[in-house]
């Protein structure tokens, strides 16, 4: 980042005033500002935006109501050279609980400052504020990251812009400072699991993803990003495998239909094929069907010919029986 080399005479007073209150008082504090930006974060995009503050201005950032993959806002300010000459002449504030609900048409606000610090002389300023407790957020020479985590009260982040040095040219006071605000998502994504049973009474199951043993909430379960085993494991049921992909930031629907534990018969046999399964007339060729543990006995018959075989039926099993009738013919 390109740095302002020349140095005013710089005066810490005001500034060092309203961090001595801050760090004395953690009560709310009424203040007026200019004007309101006001900007929100897509829940289907994600994409960042861009408003234009002056001196006096306020930005007011309202989150998704379901703010599952963000971890943070990265607020990058392009400083202007008139501002970033006058180093530490500019406040920059946060506020999780800002009173009343921000406008474009108020101005007078109150709320407890939950960061504070006056812009550097630089012409561009990185600030990253944590949204949750477990993020993956790291501070390097680049970015400024806000060492507290941040819960807005109505899914709103107010920042506020202020002077906090007098003498300040009003070049100086009338600049406009670009600000790009940017969601920072988890690199994560949503995995939301429904399982179907045959009865209506569903039996116990128990998820397992790569192996280990997994709790959803209400059939969801936050993935890091990449390939997962999905294996459903069940008494009642027959055991079922899959495999997703977890993108970042998106829900991954997995629909999984459980079968019976009962042994399955799957039978297929040209046309004009006599069936009988235990002396019964057997009609659903190529449908898998149930049938009861123990010995069945399966014949099939076209003309003269008939064929008979006996099945051992176990639970959790799928027997497949094919009848067919085959001519080869070779040439010497």
């Amino acid at each position: 980042m390109k740095s302002i080399n020349k140095r005013k005479p710089i005066r810490y007073t005001l500034f060092s005033l309203l961090v001595l209150g801050m760090s004395q008082t953690m009560s709310a504090e009424a203040f007026r500002v200019s004007k309101v930006h006001i900007t929100a974060i897509s829940q289907e995009t994600y994409s960042e935006t861009s408003v234009k503050l002056g001196i006096n201005d306020a930005l007011s950032i309202q989150l998704p109501k379901d703010s599952t993959f963000i971890e943070g806002l990265e607020l990058k300010f392009d400083i202007p050279e008139a501002v970033a000459y006058w180093m530490d002449s500019v406040a920059c504030s946060v506020y999780a609980n800002i009173k009343p609900r921000p406008s474009e048409s108020q101005i007078d606000y109150s709320g407890t400052r939950s960061y504070v610090s006056t812009l550097p002389g630089k012409l561009s300023w990185v600030l990253q504020v944590p949204l949750k407790k477990d993020n993956s957020i790291k501070s390097n020479n680049y970015t400024t990251k806000v060492d507290s985590v941040l819960t807005p009260e109505a899914n709103v982040l107010f920042i506020r812009l202020q002077p906090v040095m007098k003498g300040v040219p009003e070049e100086t006071l009338n600049a406009k400072i670009p600000i790009t605000v940017k969601p920072i998502l988890t690199n994560k994504g949503l995995l939301k699991l429904d399982i179907k049973t045959p009865e209506k009474e569903k039996g116990e199951c128990s998820v397992f993803i790569d192996d280990k043993i997994a709790e959803l909430k209400n059939g969801t379960i936050l993935l890091e990003t990449g390939i997962h085993n999905i294996s459903i494991i069940s008494e009642k049921y027959r055991n079922e495998l899959r495999t997703v992909r977890i993108d970042q930031a998106k829900e991954t629907d997995l629909t999984v239909e459980m079968k019976s534990i009962a042994p399955t018969l799957l039978v297929t046999a040209p046309e004009g094929t006599k069936i009988l399964l235990d002396g019964e007339v057997f009609t659903n060729i190529g449908s898998e069907i149930i049938i009861s543990e123990g010995e069945h006995k399966l014949s099939f018959s076209i003309g003269d010919y008939e064929l008979v075989k006996t099945i051992s039926a176990i639970k959790g099993k799928t027997y497949k029986a094919s009848f067919a009738l085959d001519l080869e013919i070779t040439e010497e």
